[in-house]
């Protein structure tokens, strides 16, 4: 629900904060919320509330300060909405039984143990990839110009037809039980309250704890102040990319992010030499580079075979990031001095003749596309004044240009986030270890 929220305040088709909180039913609906998940075990620190950080964004706020190893939610397990049965099929099974589950407690309505929470829902408020349209003339889907998640975007709503419905059209209760199920759920089940947390894998100030009867704790990670957001991660350490949030959740992420992507010729070169990416860092030499296994004793673990950009901010970013340098993304806070300084040595083990991959890649996927970013900021700003007047007009969104705009977004950082690894490979091109070894 969370969010969405951040989607759709980007995408400036959120109702503005107002001055009278009263005009948001999402505010004007927690108290009910928190009085059925207290009523029935649950517990949320009455510092909790719903409101509008200092971006206009909504989400749970602190109104006043916690300090650090508070809890402050406590979701039993009796409150977790799981799959039906003992949880022994595959992954797969128990999914598509999760996702049965939450579509027999929404068809139950007022009946169901669950009805205060579902009501609180706002899932049918946003969109995500998976919901864009794919006919010819309308596919939102080339407004990423290549760009990942191209081929991945209804990846999700696929596998969902495919082995959960099995084919069968599905209806709109049970897209609406998929979309919570895709876009709320944790790993123990849906967690109520626990799932109202906005993500960020910058500032982060909570950590989970399960309580070992099937509920989940959230504990403050650090101390919150008044007004100061309560963050939560989906993408921990690195084993997300930004690419896979935008194509879960339908947003572009704040900073850190992290931008991933391949091309045929790095997945010929990873398919005939599967440790080919472990040498990119000085240190690395005792690596038999066509082991599939690195030795143990690796002293650089790259995060990832792929071409990737760690941007901090839009002047601050690492060229093939570590493990090491990605592993607080989701885990933690990092200030920007030690970002710098922990880059700053990562650049200096980086081989120059890597690179030159990837400069060229970005090379090449620049000289592929069809507009540049600076056109892309104009066809941006005139598709918001369209989206703008047509609201404006009838009183409605126009829903698939509400969906290119959300495209163009997303293409536009991605193409600044390698704008910036442009500028740094050149800027920084002597800080880089000089070598002349064949990839």
């Amino acid at each position: 629900f969370l969010v969405h929220n951040l989607l759709l305040f980007i995408l400036s088709i959120a109702f503005a904060a107002s001055d009278d909180s009263n005009d948001d039913p999402l505010i004007t609906k927690y108290p009910g919320l928190v009085s059925w998940f207290t009523s029935n075990g649950g517990y949320i620190d009455q510092r909790i509330t719903i409101g509008y950080d200092g971006n206009g964004i909504r989400g749970m706020i602190a109104s006043d300060r916690i300090l650090e190893d508070t809890l402050l939610i406590h979701c039993p397990g009796s409150l977790v909405v799981e799959p039906d049965g003992d949880g022994d099929g595959d992954g797969y099974v128990n999914q598509c039984a999760h996702i049965e589950n939450i579509f027999k407690e929404l068809n139950a309505g007022n009946q169901s143990k669950w009805y205060t929470y579902f009501d609180f829902d706002d899932s049918l408020g946003s969109r995500i990839p998976s919901e864009w349209d794919m006919d010819t003339d309308t596919n939102t889907v080339k407004e990423l110009q290549g760009l990942p998640p191209t081929g991945q975007t209804h990846r999700h709503i696929e596998w969902y037809m495919s082995w959960c419905k099995l084919g069968e059209e599905p209806t709109d209760l049970e897209m609406r039980a998929f979309k919570i199920f895709l876009t709320r759920s944790a790993d123990v089940g849906l967690v109520p309250m626990y799932d109202l947390m906005n993500h960020h894998n910058g500032f982060i100030n909570t950590r989970l704890e399960r309580d070992g009867k099937g509920g989940l704790k959230v504990i403050a990670r650090t101390d919150i102040d008044m007004n100061e957001p309560i963050l939560n991660t989906y993408a921990r350490s690195g084993w997300e990319s930004s690419v896979d949030v935008f194509n879960t959740y339908g947003f572009v992420e704040d900073y850190p992010q992290l931008w991933r992507w391949g091309d045929d010729e790095l997945n010929q070169r990873h398919e005939n030499d599967p440790g080919h990416h472990f040498v990119r860092y000085l240190g690395n030499e005792r690596l038999l580079s066509r082991e599939a296994t690195p030795d143990p004793s690796i002293r650089h673990e790259p995060n990832t075979h792929l071409y990737e950009i760690l941007v901090i901010s839009p002047d601050i970013a690492a060229l093939y990031p570590t493990k090491e340098l990605v592993s607080i993304l989701g885990n933690g806070q990092r200030s920007t001095d030690k970002w710098i300084k922990m880059i700053e040595e990562h650049h200096a083990i980086l081989r120059a003749s890597h690179v030159h991959k990837v400069q060229d890649s970005i090379q090449t996927l620049f000289e592929s596309m069809p507009t540049t970013i600076n056109q892309d900021e104009s066809i941006l700003f005139h598709e918001k004044g369209l989206l703008e007047k047509v609201r404006d007009d009838k009183g409605s969104i126009d829903q698939h240009k509400a969906d290119v705009i959300q495209a163009i977004e997303y293409r536009l950082a991605f193409k600044k986030a390698m704008r910036l690894a442009l500028h740094i490979a050149q800027a920084e091109k002597e800080k880089f270890v000089q070598d002349f070894d064949e990839l």
